[in-house]
């Protein structure tokens, strides 16, 4: 391992629970630990529209949310200019249901697009504005090739991105699969082909594996195999860039009844891990 980021730390709704008031303490230290140990840390991530404060849900007007938003992105990225060289600039910004047709797609109807519809344009080149050298990732869930629809609508909103001169240098793949829904390896790497022929990167940023039948030999093996080709798709894809579980041990994830990680509650060793490890040793 020798990158770590931050589930909640870095969040807009862990730095600016008030407006205007920035509390950097839950991400500089999870930033000065990975210092600590060696490793790089990736920031995660700048706007998303779920748990927010209530301040940042209730403004009203377009020039009240753009400003709100410069505000944050120039704050938080000034803060740590030269200190973290990747950050998630938008999160979740597409609507589940969003068919992809036609080189189409739909953003969430919620808070940020009702009051501020180029808030994804305004992020991107705020970001690039602050620190030239950051790397700016979009990053999503079910974008992966399980889901045709929704992994066509957010490459058509990247492309749309990068086709429109928006600064953007890559894409974070969730990859928060489940044992009874999960993609095909072929389907992964085409994905991130094409996202290499936008000339952008790809990173699977948050991976695990839910076990909908629980703690069971045969669902530790599936997500053995899922996890071993989540890191043979990146490995087998010269822009794939990291690779990433979101969490150690089964207890502290966020999915802790799925029994989702590579590590159990004892922080021992699953089948997942050794998968990884074989993937590795070829």
């Amino acid at each position: 391992y020798n990158t770590m980021v931050a589930e909640n730390g870095c969040k807009l709704s862990n730095i600016q629970t008030e407006q205007g008031v920035y509390d950097f303490t839950d991400c500089d230290a999870h930033l000065a630990k990975a210092e600590e140990l060696g490793m790089k840390f990736r920031g995660h991530c700048l706007i998303w529209f779920d748990y927010q404060p209530e301040w940042f849900q209730n403004i009203k007007g377009y020039d009240n949310m753009k400003n709100a938003i410069v505000d944050h992105i120039t704050t938080v990225l000034t803060h740590y200019k030269g200190k973290i060289d990747t950050w998630d600039i938008v999160n979740e910004a597409v609507d589940d249901w969003s068919s992809g047709e036609n080189g189409t797609f739909q953003l969430r109807d919620n808070f940020l697009t009702r009051e501020c519809p180029d808030y994804i344009d305004i992020a991107f080149k705020t970001a690039r504005e602050v620190d030239p050298e950051v790397k700016l990732y979009y990053n999503d869930y079910n974008n992966e090739g399980l889901y045709g629809s929704k992994t066509d609508s957010v490459y058509n909103l990247v492309k749309d991105l990068v086709d429109r001169g928006v600064p953007i240098d890559g894409v974070g793949l969730q990859y928060h699969l489940h044992t009874n829904a999960y993609p095909e390896y072929e389907k992964v790497v085409e994905t991130m082909r094409r996202y290499a022929e936008l000339g952008l990167e790809v990173q699977i940023t948050e991976m695990d594996v839910n076990s909908v039948e629980g703690k069971t030999e045969e669902a530790f093996a599936l997500q053995a195999k899922l996890y071993g080709e989540g890191l043979r798709a990146c490995l087998d894809s010269p822009n794939c860039t990291g690779f990433i579980v979101w969490g150690v041990g089964d207890s502290n994830s966020w999915r802790s009844n799925g029994y989702p990680l590579a590590f159990d509650a004892n922080y021992a060793p699953k089948p997942a891990y050794y998968a990884m490890l074989n993937v590795l040793k070829e």
